[in-house]
């Protein structure tokens, strides 16, 4: 599980942690192509990204692969995995049942520009699924939002089916996991897209914006059965 290679030769392997600059260099790298919020970023940076030894690979159920091109050891891309009560607090507490104690996040997946369409990411999410069912999870869910057209296409290409969109204005709900502690009796002032739900058309146009730009978050949820 620790390392395995791509057709290209790429190498996925389990994170180290002397791989926590470049690791974090991707993520900012990521985000500023599709024009996020820099403070979305610094409280990733500053929250479970300034430890990732501590809070992925210790935690069960928890890990991060990164994918290293052997020609110069450099990190080409990243992928983590958590428990829902941990990846994505929230939606855990929607849920009730204990299937949502079978349910994993998939989190901070990137790939460097000139690496993408090279198989990187198929190959990090390959892994990510082998670990997933090897430690019982029965679904991953994973985020992403509606204006990250590359995600939301890659999401779609490995067979994740579309779930609902949660429309939040800027300065509500944060989209994701763990990125702030808020208290669980503020309630979210999110709309909810259903699936096969019309969508007026002023939603449309705003989604395929940066928050930055339209002002509100569009959460795109997806789910794929193991």
């Amino acid at each position: 599980m620790d390392t395995n290679s791509t057709p290209s030769s790429i190498i996925v392997r389990s994170y180290q942690p002397s791989d926590l600059p470049a690791c974090q260099a991707l993520f900012i790298e990521g985000h500023r192509g599709y024009g996020n919020s820099t403070s979305y970023v610094n409280n990733a940076l500053a929250t479970d990204m300034a430890d990732i030894e501590k809070n992925y690979l210790r935690v069960s159920g928890g890990h991060w692969w990164v994918a290293v091109s052997p020609d110069d050891n450099r990190i080409v891309g990243q992928i983590a995995i958590l428990p829902m009560r941990l990846g994505h607090p929230l939606y855990y507490s929607q849920l009730t049942g204990e299937e949502r104690d079978h349910i994993c996040d998939v989190l901070r997946l990137g790939v460097t520009l000139d690496a993408q369409r090279l198989g990187v990411g198929k190959e990090l999410f390959s892994t990510l699924i082998n670990f997933a069912r090897e430690n019982g999870y029965r679904q991953i869910h994973v985020t992403t939002l509606t204006h990250m057209n590359k995600a939301n296409a890659f999401y779609k290409k490995h067979g994740f089916i579309k779930g609902h969109i949660d429309k939040t204005p800027i300065g509500g709900t944060p989209e994701n996991t763990n990125d702030e502690n808020k208290s669980m009796n503020n309630k979210p002032t999110s709309t909810i897209f259903e699936v096969d739900t019309i969508i007026p058309d002023e939603d449309q146009r705003l989604m395929k914006l940066p928050p930055t730009e339209s002002k509100f978050i569009y959460v795109q949820h997806y789910h794929l059965p193991l």
